[in-house]
């Protein structure tokens, strides 16, 4: 073989190793970026939760002042978030925040008063949509990791990787308890949820709840409930069937939902995954007395009928006699 041809040889091989390297370490830079923007969709969903904390604290004092070590605990994990420099701070003082608001609100249900109370119940609601947006950044999050993570081990990537210094990057993981099966319950004093002998699914990361958040009224209000839905897991679609039976005279009065029963109102969503949904239904009230709200809440994952989940609730309601006007 003539030196022409060698050289040649040699030549083809550099080039093709150097294609192969500059792919490789374009492909790694995208996968490293497509990391990094989710983590600041993540970061931006904890600001959102930080920012709504301090009215949170303010409003439960109002209720609640003895509660001193908690409001503080809030406040520091806070505190701690906002001083951060670091992904792994943020992510330690975000599951220290987590922990915090749950014991938060454990205090709260001590205090049916303040349930009641209209700032507290908008503050709520801004908070659950706020942590159901956080579950499911956090899930796209880890997603990218994992995409990032495993072409680091793949060939020639661990190559390139091993000659830049890449390391792999951290999952955000979840609370503990979170691998367990999602339940539905009304988050009202007196309410019950008796779930039904059927089996319960296997498939976690997802969450139905159906609460009450207007449950004391004059008669002429409406009564409001709230259901909160997340679909955490990467596949397949989640179907949610909720039927509400008013009590007699009352009728729900929301545009999703349609007659399905003698005096029962129904409708179904489907949730895409990673997607979460949460919609405020109104019940028109027409007399006054204690009344029970009965509703049902069925939900399973694609056409796999084994996942299903399927509960009978009870909320207790009040209407009253309008105050005359002085």
């Amino acid at each position: 073989m003539s030196l022409n041809k060698v050289l040649v040889a040699i030549g083809i091989f550099v080039l093709l190793v150097g294609a192969v390297f500059f792919f490789t370490y374009n492909g790694l830079v995208s996968a490293e970026e497509g990391v990094d923007a989710q983590w600041y969709q993540v970061e931006n969903q904890y600001q959102r939760r930080a920012d709504l904390i301090p009215n949170l604290v303010d409003t439960v004092k109002g209720y609640a002042a003895h509660e001193e070590q908690v409001f503080t605990e809030v406040t520091r994990y806070r505190s701690q978030w906002s001083a951060a420099a670091t992904q792994e701070e943020k992510m330690a003082a975000a599951e220290g925040m987590d922990s915090a608001i749950s014991r938060l609100l454990v205090v709260v249900e001590s205090y049916p008063q303040l349930k009641a109370n209209e700032n507290f119940l908008a503050l709520q609601a801004q908070l659950e949509g706020t942590e159901n947006r956080i579950a499911v950044e956090r899930m796209r999050y880890n997603e990218k990791v994992r995409d990032y993570n495993t072409q680091l081990k793949r060939i020639p990537s661990s190559f390139v990787a091993g000659m830049l210094g890449s390391e792999p990057k951290a999952y955000f993981e979840a609370e503990k308890g979170a691998q367990n099966v999602p339940k539905v319950n009304f988050n009202q004093p007196g309410a019950t949820s008796t779930p039904s002998t059927t089996t319960s699914p296997t498939i976690a990361n997802a969450s139905v709840k159906l609460y009450g958040v207007k449950t004391d009224v004059e008669v002429g209000e409406n009564i409001v409930l709230k259901l909160s839905a997340v679909n955490l897991i990467t596949k397949p679609v989640m179907t949610a069937q909720i039927i509400l039976s008013p009590p007699s005279g009352m009728s729900v009065t929301s545009s999703d939902f349609v007659v399905s029963g003698a005096g029962q109102y129904s409708t179904t969503y489907k949730l895409e995954p990673g997607s979460a949904k949460d919609i405020e239904i109104m019940i028109q009230t027409v007399q006054t007395g204690d009344f029970i709200v009965e509703g049902r809440v069925i939900y399973y994952f694609g056409t796999d009928l084994s996942t299903q989940e399927d509960h009978r609730l009870n909320l207790p309601v009040k209407v009253r006699s309008k105050k005359p006007i002085t």
